[in-house]
């Protein structure tokens, strides 16, 4: 295979002084409608302020990505953004953040995923790549150090996103973790609004639909050769402790230690257990099976598995599966996380796990986002049996537990084809466009987005989130050691007011983390913890409150870019359905919409943010050193 738009090395301009420990000091630029690639000089100073992943990101939105640049035009960037921690001996670093202005709200986009991208970008010279433009034909880009090559794609169309990898693995000679690839597949190709961005066999950026920008742009692909560069870190004794900390939390602390030994597993029984588990399109929150037979240790009975662990990472997390049993046995897996049970099992009423896992990876290669998929495939299910939608629309008949009738959906979506044009649109399109009874049956937010994998109706903290947030998917983070920054260690979850300080109380420590470049998961420990292993990274001294001030920076650099792009307050609100009271199950007693503007004048005081305006105050971006962004905002 021959390049065939772009053959170049990408020239180096050093900063003038070393970059602290764990940075490169180099950001690659790629411009696809010139096929030309280039880095750029990262300063010290640029770096402490915006660290990397999502804090990098969020301010190439702003300053490079004009209002009229919507998610599909050319001038969008795509940014591919790793953290300080990445490729060092912490839990977890491999990891990647993906920022754009996403496919389903047309705003600002922050999505995580794991693996090795991360660690191997690094390695190969680079702190993070931001790609603009859109090339004539497909490609893909291709990087050994400093040589970056966009590459014809032409013969990777129509594969998905296994596919994919395995033949750039074939073409270069290199299997394992030698070389990491992150692709989209057919749904990206054809810019289905929810379309992901897949890697290294199970690891996926999943939200506000940047697989779609990235087939936008028309291209298939980014492959990095394991760098032969080396990082170094400023307090190499410190950085270990720090490390040793954090491990020894996730391992010994009850608040993680089923997440270092299951992974997400334990989630399905322990939210069912609240209400929190989506039955059938939130139709239910009663299960007609035996929950016991969904503990985390009979999820992983009757799969043959393989380690599969993530850079540097020392979970019992990440598992290939093969099928040990039923009509898909012998098929090769990526075994389920918590919202692969969700979106590919209970959100469409399938409960054969053998066929949840087989579903939950055949999404993953076509890459859509498993969460809408399950929302767009329950609504659909739902309306069929109950007359809302008819077989001659849909194309075929379908209902709650069908796998081969999900499956068939997903390839209609995924091809554009028939109904599943409208579809691949996402549930809050599909559903206004078809209208009557079947619009009050789909779960979103008004901004276009969907939630993750729960019934938010049994947890109001993450409905607040979601509706609130500015970067298509939650914002804050699970309230993990929410002590060590003042907060009450327990809430009640229905009351509104205490609900919505939380909320904004946290708001900022997941910017913190995934401008890290590691895993949430391995981040759950306490922000004193990360911001130790920061400042033995880099010599910096950093501390709690340092990491709080950036989460909030970024957030309402986020907030002014959405603003900017006319996405408001007025949209700060969930569906009907989404929305509203169980009919069963925990929480059947409480209605959230009974509180709701009581939560946002509550959430916008705490986080000091204008109700009416919904910009950030300028006392508040003043507090956190932006006052160039209040000039911008309120002038």
């Amino acid at each position: 295979m021959s390049p065939t738009a772009t053959a170049q090395r990408a020239k180096t301009k050093q900063t003038a002084a070393p970059p602290p420990g764990g940075y490169t000091g180099k950001l690659l630029r790629v411009n696809l409608s010139r096929g030309k690639v280039w880095t750029e000089a990262w300063s010290p100073e640029a770096m402490r302020d915006q660290l990397g992943g999502v804090g990098l990101g969020a301010h190439i939105l702003w300053k490079e990505v004009p209002a009229k640049a919507h998610w599909d035009h050319p001038e969008n960037r795509l940014v591919l953004a790793t953290g300080p921690l990445a490729g060092l001996p912490v839990w977890g670093t491999g990891g990647l953040t993906v920022v754009t202005r996403g496919a389903m709200t047309d705003g600002a986009t922050s999505t995580n995923a794991n693996g090795f991208f991360g660690a191997a970008l690094k390695y190969s010279g680079y702190d993070s790549i931001i790609i603009q433009g859109q090339a004539k034909a497909w490609s893909y880009l291709y990087i050994n150090d400093d040589v970056v090559e966009v590459r014809d794609a032409a013969h990777l169309l129509g594969k998905d996103t296994w596919e994919t990898q395995q033949a750039l693995e074939r073409e270069h000679g290199l299997t394992g973790h030698r070389m990491s690839v992150y692709c989209v597949g057919v749904a990206g190709e054809k810019c289905v609004r929810f379309a992901a961005i897949h890697g290294d066999y199970g690891h996926v950026a999943s939200k506000n639909g940047c697989g779609a920008v990235m087939g936008k742009k028309r291209l298939k692909a980014v492959c990095i050769v394991r760098g032969t560069g080396a990082l170094s870190a400023h307090d190499p004794r410190g950085l270990v402790q720090a490390a040793d900390d954090i491990a020894h939390d996730l391992k010994t602390d009850p608040a993680t230690s089923t997440l270092y030994n299951f992974g997400t597993l334990p989630g399905v029984t322990n939210l069912y257990k609240l209400g929190v588990l989506p039955i059938k399109n939130y139709t239910t929150n009663l299960s007609t099976v035996d929950m016991a037979e969904w503990e985390p240790a009979k999820l992983r009975a009757g799969f043959d598995h393989r380690g599969h662990q993530c850079n540097a990472c020392g979970m019992h997390h990440c598992h290939i599966q093969v099928i040990g049993r039923g009509q898909f046995q012998g098929e090769r897996v990526d075994e389920p996380e918590y919202e692969g049970w969700s979106g590919a099992g209970w959100t469409i009423g399938l409960t054969d796990k053998e066929a949840v896992s087989w579903l939950n990876t055949r999404v993953d290669r076509a890459c859509v986002d498993i969460n809408e998929f399950g929302w767009v495939c329950g609504w659909v299910m739902e309306c069929m049996e109950k007359g809302y939608l008819t077989e001659k629309q849909v194309g075929f008949r379908l209902g709650f537990g069908d796998v081969n009738g999900a499956y068939r959906l997903l390839q209609m979506i995924t091809n554009r084809e028939g109904f599943g044009d409208l579809l691949a649109e996402g549930v809050k399109r599909a559903s206004e466009k078809v209208g009557g009874e079947a619009a009050k049956c789909a779960v979103y937010t008004k901004k276009g987005a969907s939630p993750r994998g729960h019934d938010h109706r049994g947890r109001w903290d993450e409905m607040l989130d979601t509706c609130t947030s500015s970067n298509g998917t939650m914002e804050s983070a699970n309230p993990t050691f929410q002590t060590e920054i003042g907060l009450p260690g327990r809430i009640t979850p229905f009351d509104g007011e205490q609900v919505a300080k939380l909320t904004g109380g946290i708001l900022g420590r997941r910017h913190f983390e995934d401008s890290l470049g590691g895993c949430s998961f391995t981040f759950r420990t306490r922000i004193e913890n990360l911001a130790r292993a920061l400042s033995a990274a880099t010599g910096w001294n950093y501390t709690l409150q340092d990491a709080l001030r950036f989460g909030r920076r970024t957030a309402a650099i986020l907030r002014a870019f959405n603003l900017r792009c006319g996405i408001g307050t007025d949209v700060e609100y969930p569906s009907v359905r989404y929305g509203s009271q169980p009919v069963d199950g925990p929480a059947k007693e409480h209605n959230v919409m009974d509180q709701w503007e009581h939560m946002l004048d509550v959430w916008y005081e705490t986080v000091g943010y204008d109700r009416k305006t919904g910009k950030p105050k300028k006392e508040t971006l003043r507090a956190l050193g932006l006052d160039w962004l209040a000039k911008e905002l309120w002038r």
